[in-house]
């Protein structure tokens, strides 16, 4: 059975996300909260894209394993930005937040079917304008808090600008994806080739930020 290349970048992006996982394991004992979250939000994208791969392999619909990350994505990262902002109102409503949030999904999944004929766009777009918002929260309490001029030596800030890159990529592409799964499949080559990339840039900061952060 022949690939084309386009299929060959996509199925080994995943390749950063064995970096990450690999930091993740050597360091796990000496992170601090919140990169301890963040490598178990590894841990799981890495089984995920395994299992990704493996229905791909066999021309089976991996579709139903979207809500499911998403929902553990957004959980991770929202407690990792919770801790981070000390927000009074999102630390005494996240788990209220959190579980509305899944019950979206799940809500989606069955009464769309997005289980087997199409993408979720609603959840990755509700993940990804909320995960935004967060984000200028980190970037507004960081200009408050006079930040230090060497940021790149902060593992939370280098998360945080890949995750900016990487939804904000995102909102775009999951705004028009099941539209343009039925109108072009040559242009939804490309547009899964761009995912493949922005996901890569993510990991590799996500690799890079557990690389530089000092023992706990």
């Amino acid at each position: 059975m022949q690939y084309t290349l386009e299929q060959i970048i996509i199925f080994f992006a995943f390749l950063p996300v064995l970096l990450a996982a690999i930091i993740s394991f050597k360091k796990f004992n000496h992170l601090d909260y919140n990169l301890k979250i963040l490598a178990i939000l590894i841990f799981f994208a890495l089984l995920i894209e395994t299992v990704l791969r493996v229905y791909w392999l066999f021309h089976v619909s991996n579709l139903f394993l979207w809500p499911i990350y998403v929902a553990v994505e957004f959980t991770l990262l929202f407690l990792i930005y919770t801790n981070t902002l000390q927000n009074a109102f999102l630390s005494k409503y996240r788990v209220p937040i959190i579980i509305l949030f899944i019950a979206y999904l799940i809500f989606k999944t069955v009464h769309e079917d997005a289980l087997l004929n199409q993408i979720d766009q609603g959840g990755r777009l509700l993940e990804s304008i909320s995960l935004i918002i967060l984000i200028f929260m980190y970037f507004y309490k960081i200009y408050n808090d006079d930040p230090d001029p060497n940021l790149f030596n902060s593992p939370m800030f280098t998360i945080t600008v890949g995750l900016l890159l990487y939804f904000s990529g995102n909102f775009l592409i999951f705004l028009f994806t099941n539209f343009i799964i039925q109108y072009s499949h040559s242009f939804n080559t490309h547009i899964w080739i761009t995912h493949a990339f922005l996901n890569s840039i993510l990991y590799l900061t996500y690799a890079f930020a557990l690389w530089k952060s000092r023992v706990n």
